[in-house]
């Protein structure tokens, strides 16, 4: 049964790859998705990347049924730091615990807290950002020097502060804290996107038909600052990932037992020249992962610029 689970994941994947090399190939009368999709097909790296990102994606997905044991299941007292073998793929952890089925599970906890809290972040980028440049005056000064103060301020010191002061954290305590400290670059790319968008031929037509600045900003504004905003937040994911993985390893983030990358390279720490493969496999998959998020949001960034695309 699990090989047959692993069959359709593996076939999930080809699928996928295929509808995404059919989608790039654009026709004469290729909409701008499809050219920047093209665009985004030539970049070798980038293409990689975001097929590890969708192996992972999937693999985490179908945890409940790729794992081969409960994640917080203590199998046996004479299987403590058990090493990799046909059974236990990445072995034991201290406490008799499948580590692979551990690694399945906390990359899926990892990568949901990430998107969570980037789409919080963006949200709240966006409604701050676009508020101070649409607005301007004084308004605009004050916001914007409240960002710079918060962004003199470490991000991983602000995140332990504030984590060890709200500790124990839940997961939807943890998404509202890394979303909650992750908009202040967002809002600065917003707001200068919107100042140069307020000033543009399309806002001031509107703004001669009558239209009220609610409705330019929803209808004029906001559409044209997708394509900087999505490669921020596909940039930034990357960041939430390993932040979260630190306040995880600190004890900050996600309480044992429930498995996340950080807490399971904490467990196998302290039993790095016994049991190695504790920490390897999340530590891999933890570089793996962010490294994937920065070169995808590289690609993405590079597709996207219009001075490319309409080449």
């Amino acid at each position: 049964m699990l090989a047959l689970h692993w069959l359709c994941a593996a076939a999930l994947i080809v699928a996928l790859g295929a509808g995404l090399r059919r989608l790039s190939r654009p026709g004469p009368r290729a909409s701008r998705a499809r050219i920047v999709l093209a665009r985004y097909a030539t970049q070798p790296s980038a293409v990689i990347a975001l097929g590890a990102l969708l192996v992972l994606y999937i693999l985490s997905a179908l945890a409940p049924w790729l794992a081969t044991h409960d994640p917080i299941e203590i199998l046996a007292q004479t299987l403590v730091n058990h090493p990799p073998s046909r059974e236990l793929l990445f072995g034991t952890d201290f406490a008799g615990r499948d580590v692979f089925s551990r690694v399945l599970y906390g990359t899926r906890i990892s990568l949901t807290i990430a998107l969570l809290a980037t789409f919080l972040s963006v949200v709240m980028g966006i409604a701050y950002g676009a508020t101070a440049g649409f607005v301007g005056g004084r308004l605009d000064t004050v916001m914007m020097r409240l960002v710079d103060a918060f962004l003199s301020i470490p991000r991983i010191v602000l995140l332990i502060a504030i984590g060890t002061l709200w500790a124990p954290l839940s997961i939807t305590s943890l998404i509202v804290l890394l979303g909650l400290t992750a908009w202040f670059g967002t809002s600065r790319l917003v707001r200068a996107e919107v100042l140069s968008l307020k000033e543009r031929e399309m806002v001031a037509a509107a703004r001669a038909l009558g239209a009220r600045d609610l409705a330019i900003v929803r209808r004029h504004v906001l559409p044209n600052l997708l394509s900087p905003v999505i490669v921020a937040a596909t940039l930034g994911v990357a960041g939430v990932i390993v932040n979260e993985a630190a306040l995880s390893y600190l004890g900050i983030g996600i309480p044992d037992p429930t498995p996340s990358l950080g807490n399971i390279i904490h467990d196998g720490t302290p039993y790095l020249a016994t049991a190695w493969w504790v920490a390897l496999f999340p530590g891999i998959v933890l570089v793996v992962t962010s490294l994937a998020c920065n070169l995808a949001g590289d690609g993405l960034r590079d597709a996207m610029d219009p001075r490319q695309v309409d080449r």
